[in-house]
């Protein structure tokens, strides 16, 4: 791993001040690649939030059908939180690569 990241450092570095710096040829290229990459995490990230809100209303299905029996409440409740949490990242990871990518471009 060490020699991945010392050969990533020497292809990417240019000399400045004396002393080498990460420089702009080692970021990705903007134009038509950045919109597509953009395009592709969305609809993953859309997807990936299609699949949490289907197991939300999965558990509150189970919830509502529980019929009062305290581990099947416990189950759902449990789907149900992490059904959110998978929403909220979800969420944040696509918010965090559009600023990302529009930074880039």
């Amino acid at each position: 791993m060490h020699i991945l990241l010392h050969f990533f450092a020497q292809a990417c570095t240019a000399p400045t001040g004396g002393g080498q710096v990460i420089g702009g040829d080692c970021l990705p290229q903007t134009g038509a690649n950045s919109v597509t990459i953009n395009k592709v995490f969305l609809i993953a990230f859309a997807v990936i939030g299609a699949i949490a809100f289907l197991f939300l209303v999965i558990g509150g299905t189970r919830y509502v059908m529980s019929q009062g029996n305290p581990e099947s409440i416990q189950k759902a409740k449990n789907q149900i939180q992490y059904s959110l949490i998978g929403l909220i990242i979800a969420a944040s990871a696509a918010a965090v690569v559009n600023f990302v990518i529009d930074r880039l471009q």
